[in-house]
């Protein structure tokens, strides 16, 4: 329990220097007894007794502002630790203290909202957020937009988009932001209309979509998300030519949405016969990018319904002088044996022996057993971790 020990620091320094700064006063056995009431509650604590050390704190009638940020530490802990009922208990604990200030009563409350989201009671979460949100003496800021925060990430996960768009507007407008963080809350807003325009494509609301896509654009016109939906809505309507245009543009512009879109694109190329396009289409973009993820569709492509002349072109070029993953060598192999590839088999076997060889050049040969530090020469002594003799074939 190491993380107590920043606890224990505060509480001795803090029980110590208030006991010795009113040593002469009249107030010193209460200040004795705060003192050995905090070191009672961390001696539980340190000897794995949770329960009874927050009865030693909970039970506790006195606390001010500077013991109350202990006891916030303390349900922070626990709910980091994943003991949510404790937290949940500590926090409460703290609310219903008559003598803290709006502001330490304000924290605690964000807290037990943070308790009830980890425990995931997110009705309970929303309703003290919502309160604190509404709450006009609301005292600092910050705390503002980490309520906006919190209610946004709840909305994502009961998908209520309309709700999490106002969320992240709240956010957006709680203060004046830098243009970076405004760009991530427009993107954020146009993943919601996205999310929305989506759901009313999946039921053939046309007129909602095209008004929800205007909203989303009005946030980040520039996003790929809405060039994704746009081809989404030719394909709904089966204009298959122009889905097909729109999934290109999409790849060309962001080559890891192929594994997403690529069973659209080949519907919409067998329906508009433009196979040898598409695959035309994927060969310029590797070159442009060199994604194994395309490399890989062109392979898949290629043995499904046969291929140009430049792919085996492609394949040999890409085996001898590329440093490829060792699932892309499979299906460049697996591609070689069959009957659509010119390629014969020794001069496969050749490429692979190739391939494999620029694949093993700079993998590590050695591991840590006790951390996974991965190195290319035996040591007695791991780097990493510093263990020795643990050190064995990678």
């Amino acid at each position: 329990m190491v993380e107590l020990l920043f606890l224990l620091l505060p509480l001795a320094f803090y029980s110590g220097w208030r006991a010795a700064r009113k040593s002469f006063d009249k107030n010193e056995q209460k200040n004795k007894q705060l003192s050995g009431h905090f070191v009672k509650g961390v001696n539980f604590l340190l000897n794995e007794e949770p329960d009874k050390a927050l009865e030693v704190f909970l039970n506790y009638p006195d606390i001010d502002e500077y013991t109350a940020e202990t006891y916030h530490l303390l349900g922070n802990m626990f709910r980091d630790r994943g003991e949510v009922d404790r937290a949940l208990r500590v926090h409460q604990n703290l609310i219903g203290r008559s003598n803290l200030d709006s502001e330490q009563k304000q924290k605690a409350m964000f807290s037990l909202g943070k308790d009830y989201f980890a425990a995931g009671m997110l009705d309970r979460a929303e309703s003290v957020f919502t309160e604190l949100l509404n709450n006009k003496s609301l005292s600092k800021q910050i705390l503002k937009e980490s309520i906006c925060d919190s209610l946004r990430t709840i909305y994502e996960q009961t998908q209520e988009w309309h709700k999490a768009i106002e969320a992240t507007r709240c956010n957006n407008a709680s203060k004046k932001r830098l243009s970076k963080d405004s760009a991530n809350y427009n993107s954020l807003i146009t993943h919601y209309y996205c999310e929305l325009a989506d759901a009313a494509l999946s039921q053939g609301k046309l007129h909602e979509v095209a008004e929800l896509m205007e909203k989303a654009k009005s946030a980040d016109k520039n996003s790929t998300r809405i060039m994704c939906l746009e081809g989404d809505i030719a394909y709904h309507q089966k204009q298959y030519h122009k889905a097909f245009k729109q999934y290109l543009s999409v790849i060309n512009h962001d080559s890891r949405l192929l594994g997403m879109l690529f069973d659209k694109l080949e519907n919409c190329a067998q329906e508009v016969d433009t196979l040898p396009r598409l695959q035309k289409s994927l060969i310029k973009q590797y070159n442009k990018v060199k994604d194994k993820t395309l490399f890989e569709a062109i392979l898949d492509y290629s043995k499904k319904y046969g291929g140009l002349e430049p792919i085996d072109k492609l394949i040999e070029l890409e085996l001898s002088d590329t440093k490829l993953n060792i699932e892309s060598i499979y299906k460049a192999s697996d591609y070689i044996n069959t009957q659509k590839s010119t390629i014969d088999k020794e001069k496969g076997l050749m490429l692979m022996s190739k391939s494999l060889s620029n694949y093993l050049q700079g993998v590590p040969a050695f591991r840590c057993e006790h951390c996974g530090y991965k190195m290319h020469d035996y040591l007695w002594r791991c780097p990493a971790c510093h263990h020795w003799d643990t050190i064995d074939h990678a």
